[in-house]
C-alpha cells in the first residue's frame, strides 16, 4: 500500500478536521463564542480531526494484490 497526503485536511496533511480548523467545536459568531455558546462541530463529532484519514494526515491508496 502507498499513503498520500490528504488533501481534506483543513491544511494538507495536518489532519485536522476542515470545517472547524482542528478545535473540535463551531461558534454561530463572534459574540457568541466570546460567551462561550459553542457546539461541537457536526462534522467531525467533536474529535478536530479530519474524517476522511482520521487524524493522520495520509491515506492509503491502491490494494493489496
Amino acid at each position: 500500500m502507498t499513503t498520500l497526503t490528504c488533501h481534506n485536511c483543513d491544511s494538507p496533511g495536518d489532519g485536522n478536521c476542515s470545517a472547524c480548523h482542528g478545535r473540535g467545536k463551531t461558534a454561530g459568531g463572534e459574540m457568541r463564542a466570546a460567551f462561550g455558546d459553542e457546539s461541537s462541530c457536526s462534522m467531525c463529532g467533536g474529535s478536530g480531526e479530519c474524517q476522511i484519514c482520521d487524524g493522520t494526515g495520509e491515506i492509503e491508496v491502491g490494494g493489496e494484490g
